[in-house]
């Protein structure tokens, strides 16, 4: 499946990425060079049913064939984006990623799948249900699609690769566990803490007039995983050391502290404990064992 957008003026096409950002920054994917587009205007992301639209909060907003987007839209074929007096039509080649697409990578892809110790990280929004029943559509829009755009940097930043976003949450990984990476992982884990903060003060008359804020809890954990190409352009990981990392991530809220290692992530690496505080052992849902865990309370410069 590919996806473009075309220029309805110039004709010019633009093949979209797994994710594509839209604006007036050079460093967008799809320049927009007109004032009234925001320098980070919009997001689009493919998925495996198909590409996402996001508006990043634009100030001017952005047009979906001729009605305001104020929620995350799955585009169809033929669809018209506005930014300004911009007009691009999306246009779309194939249908969902299945098994049973011709050129899907199939039964004979196993042989491509590896299996190999990762570092995991896992951050999901706090209280996100309780933020799409209060905050107006737009502002929920605008909030996770800020949080969104911020997780693809920062992660890039820090050499990891996002496997997915899950509605509210994000999963991001290294394949090199040595400690330069986990020291990558620290950092990372402290940029979207901040993006979180970023994107509350933007809005915080409105967040604040609500009782609510805009935070997110995050989790570091090292174990050994299968990853590769499980269908057509779809790159991921399997295996329980990823099942757990969301449940330890789960326990941030338990535990009242934002960024929670296990002690996995610490194994081998006793430089990394100088960052953390033991936690102790901890039980957590869906496991007979209790896990040993570290609340992260500094970081590498």
């Amino acid at each position: 499946m590919k996806g473009f957008l075309i220029n309805q003026a110039t004709g010019e096409q633009y093949e979209l990425e797994n994710v594509s950002f839209l604006g007036r920054s050079p460093e967008c994917n799809v320049l927009i060079p007109d004032p009234r587009v925001s320098r980070r205007h919009a997001m689009i992301r493919r998925h495996e049913e198909g590409f996402w639209f996001f508006d990043l909060g634009s100030f001017n907003g952005t047009y979906l064939n001729g009605s305001r987007i104020t929620a995350a839209r799955l585009l169809e074929d033929g669809d018209q984006l506005e930014f300004a007096d911009l007009t691009l039509q999306f246009k779309q080649e194939g249908g969902q990623f299945t098994e049973a697409d011709p050129n899907s990578v199939g039964a004979s892809t196993m042989a491509l799948i590896r299996s190999a110790p990762v570092i995991m990280l896992v951050s999901d929004v706090r209280g996100f249900t309780t933020l799409s029943e209060k905050l107006p559509p737009d502002r929920v829009a605008h909030a996770i699609g800020n949080w969104y755009a911020n997780c693809e940097v920062t992660l890039g930043q820090y050499g990891a690769t996002v496997d997915k976003f899950g509605g509210d949450s994000v999963l991001a990984y290294w394949t090199d566990v040595a400690p330069a990476n986990r020291l990558n992982a620290l950092r990372a884990a402290k940029g979207l803490m901040k993006a979180c903060d970023t994107i509350y003060h933007e809005q915080q008359e409105l967040f604040d007039s609500l009782g609510l804020s805009f935070s997110a809890g995050a989790a570091l954990h090292l174990g050994k995983v299968a990853y590769g190409g499980m269908s057509q352009r779809e790159f991921t990981l399997i295996g329980d050391p990823v099942n757990l990392t969301y449940r330890i991530e789960a326990l941030t809220r338990t535990l009242e502290k934002p960024i929670l290692a296990s002690i996995e992530f610490l194994r081998d690496w006793p430089e990394g404990k100088a960052y953390c505080e033991p936690l102790g052992m901890q039980q957590v849902k869906g496991r007979a064992q209790p896990v040993e865990v570290y609340s992260v309370e500094r970081f590498p410069e």
